[in-house]
């Protein structure tokens, strides 16, 4: 029994890793694919986190940049879909995801923009808005 608990324990984070905001390919982004985890539980701390290398002073402006979605906690996200996933060679990725609040109309679209750096992929940016448009246009 303790197998099959210790088992099921070790492929929780996996599984809910593949299911956040599908779908999913073969090329997932695994710091991108954490992001989209932590922005759909509404951890936008643990976003930060993931995501803050290279967003100057992300701790003191961590209110600026997440204060407009406090709005959305404890209602949280229902659902949430990748729409675009591009990838570009030698080492930069780009990810769309739509996040569809509880009891909202309408999405709040994030970018994520990434590239490899010394052999690990780290997030270079971010956008969210409630409007698709406006982040669409930030698609380079």
């Amino acid at each position: 029994m303790k197998r099959i608990a210790l088992t099921l324990l070790f492929l929780m984070p996996f599984s809910a890793h593949a299911q956040t905001c599908p779908p999913s390919t073969g090329v997932d982004v695994s710091v991108f694919e954490d992001a989209k985890t932590a922005f759909f539980r509404t951890d936008y701390r643990a976003f930060a986190n993931l995501v803050g290398d290279y967003i100057p002073d992300m701790d003191a402006r961590f209110e600026a940049l997440f204060g407009p979605l406090d709005m959305f906690e404890p209602r949280g996200y229902e659902s949430c879909q990748t729409i675009l996933q591009r990838r570009e060679n030698p080492s930069f990725y780009q990810e769309v995801i739509l996040f569809f609040p509880r009891g909202v109309d309408g999405p709040i679209a994030l970018h994520l923009v990434g590239a490899e750096i010394g052999g690990t992929v780290r997030v270079l940016e971010f956008t969210y808005n409630s409007s698709v448009g406006a982040v669409l246009e930030g698609l380079r």
